[in-house]
């Protein structure tokens, strides 16, 4: 068995799904891509959106090879036609570029499967620096008398 057969058959995985795996020692920044399925030649393939490559294929092997562990498997609830809607509209943004508040890897993942090129890590991240502002602007940290 090859070792893309293994991570698919221990991971589960079906088209459609999504492998989100820590980007970060802390695991505070997670990578999303989408599992798509296999070819005709049995090689499997996943889809990613990374920085300085845009959205790409990915060989299931290469994606794990430097992964350590999978944070969790968001499944697809869809039945086989939805599954390949999802895998057509996948394809069809290979070369769409990476940008970091608009359009990484978790918006890419939910704009596939949701038609909603939402991240709630950004979305996170702009509450949290916000907040931040807030009460260095309130404390008076950082302004000068």
């Amino acid at each position: 068995m090859t070792r893309d057969i293994q991570l698919v058959t221990q991971l589960k995985l079906q088209s459609g799904d999504t492998v989100v795996v820590p980007k970060t020692p802390l695991k505070l920044v997670q990578h999303h891509a989408l599992y798509l399925g296999h070819d005709d030649f049995g090689n499997h393939y996943m889809c990613e959106n990374v920085i300085g490559n845009g959205v790409k294929l990915t060989r299931v092997q290469d994606f794990f090879h430097s992964v350590s562990e999978v944070t969790r498997i968001e499944k697809f609830h869809g039945n086989d036609f939805t599954r390949k809607l999802v895998v057509q509209k996948a394809l069809l943004k290979l070369g769409q570029p990476y940008h970091l508040i608009n359009y990484n890897c978790e918006s890419f993942c939910n704009d596939i499967r949701y038609a909603r090129p939402k991240s709630k890590q950004v979305e996170k991240a702009f509450v949290f620096t916000s907040f931040l502002g807030l009460i260095l602007l309130i404390t008076g940290i950082g302004s000068s008398k």
